[in-house]
């Protein structure tokens, strides 16, 4: 069974014609401004100053895309850059603590460190060739002993386990 793998997932619906709802509301805004500038001014030279601006702008909203993000992305971080101060100062807060400057010498009486001692390389490869090379203790002798005898009876009185 083959599925299709849809394509373009990012691109967006286009509703009216080659533009989508975005690019469409954005030309419709400045064109009903410059159709209100139209009405109220007339075809005079102010008409003229303020409609082409807000057509220019109305497009490049609508079109207009640096590095692949919208216009209005671009104008809402420079929004938010000029709004915000640029100068931080910091203010501290809080109570100061003195602080406390003693010698080594002082340090040393007021607080005893424990000394933990690692054994040494050689320390550690004499431990475990001494364990490597010692025998069985009695102890452990007496103990494997009687796991040996145990299990020894335990097959002889098997009968599954008598050699035929």
């Amino acid at each position: 069974m083959q599925f299709q793998v849809p394509q373009n997932i990012d691109l967006e619906d286009k509703l009216v014609g080659p533009l989508t709802l975005i690019q469409f509301l954005y030309i419709l805004g400045g064109g009903l401004i410059d159709y209100m500038l139209l009405t109220w001014l007339g075809t005079s030279f102010v008409f003229w100053v303020l409609a082409i601006p807000i057509g220019l702008v109305a497009l490049a909203l609508a079109f207009l895309k640096i590095q692949e993000q919208p216009l209005l992305h671009f104008i809402k971080a420079g929004l938010i850059y000029l709004s915000r101060p640029k100068v931080r100062i910091w203010q501290r807060q809080g109570e100061i603590k003195p602080i406390l400057i003693q010698t080594p010498a002082e340090k040393a009486k007021a607080e005893p460190e424990e000394i933990k001692r690692r054994p040494g390389k050689s320390e550690l490869e004499q431990l475990a060739y001494a364990l490597d090379t010692s025998g069985p203790t009695p102890k452990e002798e007496k103990r494997f002993g009687k796991i040996t005898e145990a299990f020894e009876k335990m097959l002889n009185d098997d009968p599954n386990t008598a050699q035929k």
